[in-house]
Formats: structure tokens, sequence, C-alpha cells
């Protein structure tokens, strides 16, 4: 990688003509527009950005970028809606009347105001929300350690953290982050023979390090055996040899019903098994209830298809599952309906070999969260943890964000005070809009560090303006890229070019540590960084000034070597964690709280079933509105029916519907198709308009939050995660 430019001050409300005679010069760079990290090339000149490629020797994407990359991520430095300035608010809660203050002012505000709710209410009065842990989370972790507050609420518990929680009590755990990566990801680069999309959209979105688009494009065109299993058939996956269309909320019943064959048909593999598994005795009784024809009354899917999916997923080698939000989305059975997916894996011997699911190593870091500066008797405290049991251990150590929410409106277990949001945007993110917008009000300090004024920024106290993709330097200490040959060790994003006051969420956190007293576990950003690379034997300068790229080897079959991080040292089909919690230790299918099933009832009112998260190529989560480029190609959310159920209720092609659920109803436009099951209808998520009026920009019209209730008895019980999907809704005509 090259060194980065020296940075240069712009104006981007009236940038200057470029200077066509001034030499532009290249900055190698990784794209954040998501959390995926392809490899680029930004040309600068004069201290401007002219333009975003992508670096044809990177060798994950090779060139190829997204829609959010390019045009779009110059529009993201030089958008003239960016906050600019620190802002202390100067009215009323989100009547917009702000003071502009000097980053210095800012801080000892903030500073000033977390020192007297911890005196007044204790540390854990202060939560920390943060998003998808792009490049923050270690020094957010470390500074709310520090600080002595248990809570940080993270869209985790709902987006991948159910895969890592069922990962690491199934095989990753102790090694999780420490030798291995803790989720079993698709080796799209080994050529596998099959490919399963469950619940997944990988070609335009991506796991974490795992970039989606260009590896698995390629292992679609090598042809192999295709099976989506999914209630909507995306454009992305192609057409797909077969497909499955679950009813939303059943995937551990389609996943016991391939066990069922697998085990009956003894399609496992023998050797794995008999050596590496613990549990697989009972694991089998309890498959051997879910034939396909039982599992198929449960899915809504044909069981003769579910009998051939498993038949070549067991014996077609290798075979990758691509597993996504699918299942973490369904509330109260997430964690262990990723469980059984990830027991397939394993059963079937895919399960760390080339074109299998593969732990990608962890790179050779320090662990910097600095777990040690938290007191028990603090950590004991966090918000959701009592109940949610998965919350109290690594890796998915973490509050649980509806929980927050209710402590902040009812001041139950303990009063919650404050909030620090750096990358995150939970008036758009988190279920029960109406709920969590009233609880950013009532806060005594919110404070938000943001690109542009969110629905959340509109209700601080202070908003601070943050560096974006290209205006930072940034270690990764998370969430690595995963290439053909192993992890890559490289930064976060690299400088472009420095606007203005805008910061990066480092800079600001150490600024604000060394305000508060907290100095000697933050001396600087540079020191952090030095820390984590000191076992690699690389210090953060010499990071940034390669031409290559930095890579752990990857190796597979580790559990040959490292046994499993589990406490018998075995693929745990039978959970021992999950034993000891009093949870059931296997897998089952268990209904969402509201089905057909559950609550016949309510589906008498509410017929049709309701995913929401739909992923939309030009969005990431609520990123990405405010662009020009990115708005022109989708201007409003749609929601998606099939053209049969359309008819049946009086909806027409691009014309008006209302989606109804019983905690609220949407608005949207309409979009006809023929591959979507016919009871399912699906909506995107993370909308809201910047150009309407704030502080709402039209949330409670297009966010589909709206339509999601925050009971905690329809949350995972493991993890906590809240059902986005398997909803019981209605469509009405609205034209």
């Amino acid at each position: 990688m090259t060194a980065p430019v020296n940075p240069a001050s712009v104006n981007p409300a009236s940038v200057n003509p470029v200077d066509a005679a001034a030499p532009p010069v290249e900055v190698r760079s990784t794209c954040r527009m998501c959390h995926g990290g392809c490899g680029t090339i930004a040309t600068v000149r004069d201290g401007v950005v002219e333009k975003v490629v992508g670096d044809p020797d990177h060798p994950v994407n090779r060139g190829k970028l997204c829609v959010k990359a390019g045009k779009a991520s110059v529009e993201q430095i030089y958008g003239p809606e960016r906050v600019e300035h620190p802002m202390i608010r100067a009215g009323a809660k989100g009547e917009g009347r702000w003071r502009r203050v000097s980053w210095a002012e800012a801080i000892a505000f903030i500073a000033a105001q977390l020192r007297r709710l911890r005196d007044e209410h204790g540390a854990e009065s202060i939560v920390f929300a943060r998003g998808v842990s792009m490049n923050n989370n270690q020094i957010v972790t470390r500074f709310a350690n520090a600080f002595g507050t248990p809570n940080i609420a993270s869209i985790n518990y709902y987006c991948y953290g159910p895969r890592v929680a069922a990962c690491s009590l199934t095989s990753s755990g102790v090694h999780s982050g420490r030798i291995w990566d803790t989720v079993a990801i698709a080796d799209f680069f080994g050529r596998p023979g099959c490919v399963v999309e469950w619940g997944s959209q990988k070609r335009i979105s991506n796991d974490h390090g795992s970039i989606g688009h260009t590896p698995m494009t390629d292992a679609l065109r090598d042809d192999p055996f295709n099976i989506i299993v999914d209630p909507r058939k995306p454009s992305a996956s192609g057409d797909g040899d077969i497909w499955l269309p679950l009813r939303p909320g059943t995937d551990a019943a389609m996943a016991l019903g391939w066990m069922n064959v697998i085990i009956s048909e003894e399609l496992y593999d023998r050797d794995f098994v008999e050596n590496w598994c613990h549990g697989f005795d009972r694991l089998a009784e309890r498959a051997a209830w879910y034939t396909p024809e039982r599992v198929a009354e449960i899915t809504w899917c044909d069981p003769a298809a579910i009998r051939a999916a498993a038949r070549v997923y067991a014996q077609v080698k290798p075979a990758a599952i691509a597993w996504g939000t699918g299942a973490d989305h369904i509330g109260r059975n997430a964690v262990q309906s990723n469980r059984a997916i990830h027991s397939l894996m394993g059963l079937t011997g895919n399960l760390d070999v080339p074109g299998g699911n593969v732990y990608w190593p962890q790179p050779r870091l320090a662990d910097t969260e600095r777990w040690d500066l938290l007191p028990a008797e603090q950590a004991a405290k966090r918000l959701g943890a009592d109940r949610f049991k998965a919350l109290t251990q690594r890796p998915t150590v973490y509050a649980h964000p509806p929980s927050v929410f209710r402590a902040i409106l009812t001041g139950e277990p303990y009063p919650v005070k404050g909030m620090l949001v750096l990358g995150n945007n939970p008036a758009v993110c988190y279920p029960d809009t109406a709920s969590v917008t009233a609880a950013l009000r009532k806060l005594d300090l919110l404070v938000v560090s943001e690109i542009f004024m969110t629905p959340t920024a509109e209700l601080a106290d202070v908003v601070l303006p943050a560096a974006s993709n290209l205006e930072r330097d940034d270690p990764r200490l998370y969430m690595h890229i995963k290439a053909p040959d192993g992890t890559l060790i490289d930064t976060a994003t690299r400088t472009a070019v420095r606007i203005g006051e805008r910061r990066s969420d480092w800079e600001f956190l150490i600024d604000l540590a060394h305000e508060l007293g907290m100095a000697e576990h933050f001396p600087s950003l540079t020191a952090f960084a030095d820390e984590a690379l000191a076992p690699t034997g690389m210090t953060w300068e010499e990071l940034k000034a390669r031409d290559d790229l930095v890579v752990e080897p990857l190796r597979y079959r580790k559990y040959e070597q490292d046994g499993f991080g589990t406490p018998t040292g075995k693929f745990e089909l039978w959970s021992t964690t999950l034993e000891r919690w009093g949870y059931d230790p296997l897998p089952s299918h268990v209904e969402p709280a509201r089905s057909p099933v559950s609550t016949p009832d309510l589906h008498a009112d509410y017929p049709l079933i309701l995913s929401t998260g739909v992923r939309q190529p030009m969005y990431w989560n609520s990123n990405g509105h405010p662009l020009p480029t990115l708005r022109r190609l989708q201007r409003e959310p749609v929601l998606e029916i099939h053209e049969d159920t359309a008819a049946r209720y009086g909806l027409v092609h691009k014309g008006r519907a209302w989606v109804e659920t019983p905690a609220g109803r949407l608005r949207m436009r309409v979009r006809c198709t023929t591959t979507t099951h016919p009871q399912v209808v699906s909506i995107p998520h993370g909308w809201w308009r910047p150009e309407a009026p704030g502080p709402d920009h039209d949330i409670f019209h297009v966010c589909a939050n709206v339509l999601i209730d925050d009971d905690l008895d329809q949350c995972d019980p493991i993890l906590g995660s809240s059902p986005l999907k398997a909803l019981l809704c209605r469509v009405l005509p609205a034209d």
C-alpha cells in the first residue's frame, strides 16, 4: 500500500476548479461504503478527490466495485449537507436550533456531563451505541470499560450476532477472535461443487470481512449445484437448481429435515462425526421426528424438494452454505436456527475444508478491548444479560438494545441518562420507532458523531462532525478481509483528504478520554495501533507505508491441530454451554411468537407473513440515502408481493398499498413478482428521507421498524434478537 497523501484542507461548499496541469496523486485505500473492504484507488488533485475506482491488484474484488462505491463515495465526501462543525443544542430537542462551538468546548461539555451523570447515577447510566463495527469496535469497548459502563448497544444482536453466538457455542468458542475468526464463512475461493444460499444475498451484501460480489460470482460461474433456501428468490441469486421458499421463522425445521435425511440415509461424514462431534446420538433422536413430510407442513415447502436438497448438499462435495440475516432476524429461535444450519456443515464434512465453510484465521493482534478495566460488579449490571445469557460471554458481550430503551423510558432496573452514538442511527435501526425516539428525547445527554444530520442526530444535545471514508487513517482491528490465501492485515481506510473540522471516532474518543483523566489507556491513536500490532512485529506507521498486503495464512482443518474451542474440545451438536445456562442443548423448531400456528385468531386478521430487511444494492442499512447517485436508483422503499396475491387484495404493480401489522402501518409503492412465496411480502429496512423536514425525516412513513414492536417475549431467549421477519401483516390498496 502506498503512503497516504499529505492531508489538505478543503471547503466542500466551495471547491475551487481543478487545475488540470497539477499532477494527480493516486491513493490506495479500502472502501468503507459498507463493511466489506474492497480495494480502491482514489485520484487526488490539489487536495480534492476527483474519482474513486476499484484496485485491479486487490486479491478479492480485483478492480470491481459495487454501485455504493465510486461516484457515491466522492459525493459522500463533498455532500453539501455534511455536518461540518461541532454543535450544541440551543433550543428544545428536535427543534433544529444549534450553537456552533469548537471541538475543545464540545469535548469539555461532554466530559462535564458524563462526570455529572456518573456521580449522580453511576457509570452504568451511560450507554455507548455503535453500529456494525466498521472500525471503532475496539476503541469504543475500551472506552466503555475504562469509564465503567457495561452497556454497549449494537445492532449485532440481530445482525450477524446470532451466527456469532451459534458458532461460538457449537465450535469456535474460545478460539473466537484469538486464533480463528468466529463464524464459518462460505469459501467461494475453494470452488464449491454445491452452493446453498440460506437467507442470504451475498452478491449484493457480505459477511463481516467476506466480500460477496466478486468471489461468489466467480463461484457461480463454475456452475455448482445451487440451492436457494429463502421465501423470496432475489435476482442476484440466479435461477437456482432447487428453490425452497420456506415460511419465515421455520429455518430450524428445514435444517432438521435435512438432518433427518442425511442421518437416516447415512450420508453424514462418519469420520468427522465419530472423532469430532459431541452429542450425535441425541441429535439423531431429535432429527428423527423431522421427516420431510412433517417439515413440509411446517415450512410450506415440497417434501420431495426438501429430500433432494439434503441429498445434494451431503453428497456433492465440497458444499458451502452462504448464510445470512434470514435466520438472524426471526426472533424467538434465531440462535438455535443458526446452530441447526451450522450443524449441517459439520455433519456432512463440509466444515473448514476448501470450498466448504471455513474459519479464516484471526490475525496475530493483541487484545486491546481491556475487559480487565471493567469491575465485575459493573459487568453484572449489563442491561438484558440477566435474561439473555449469551450477552455475558465473549464475543457477544453487549447490552440488549430493546432493554436499554425500556430502561431509559421506565428507569428500571436503573436509570439510563446518557448515550454516545458512534456509527449508528438508533432512530431508524431498532424496533418500535416511536419508543426509540421517545427514549432518545428523554435522555439527559445524547451525543452523536455523524456525517449527515440523521433522525438520531436531530434529537441530540451535541452533534460532532465525523470523518468519512477516505478522510481518516484507522487501524483495522476487527472484521478483517478474507482473501484467497488468508486474512488481510490492512488499514480500515486511508486518508486521501482532510476537510475542515471533521474527525474520526478514534480521534474524538482519545481526546475525550484525555479530558476525563483516562489518558493512560488512550495515549494516542498511533500508540493504540502499535499496541494492537505488536505481535506482528510491525508498527502502525510501518503498516501504512507498506506497498503490499500483509496476509495471515489460511490453513484448513484447523481443529485437527487446535481442537474446537468448546468445553469438550469437540463440535458440540449438543451444547454443554446451553445446557449449563438452562436452555435446550439441541436445536429444534420453535414457532414465532405470532404466527399462523401460535396465534391463529390474529392470523385471521393478518393473513400474510412480512419479512423486513430486504437488501438493496444501493444502500447499506441506513447509509447512502443522502447521496444523489444512489437515490436516483431507488427513491423510495418498495413492497414486494407475489402478483397473484396482489390481485387477490386489489393491488397493482407500481401502485400504492398499506402494509399493516399490529404495531403500525406504512404506505409503499408495490412491486409485483413471481419469485416470492405467495403468502409472504417483503420490504427493505433502514429508510429515512434526508430531504424531508427534521427531526423525523419521514421515518414514521418509510421506516420498517414502525411495524415491529419491542416485546421482549418475542426475542430470541439466548441472545435477545428481535423479530424483524416472520411477522403477521395484511395489505390494503392505498391509491
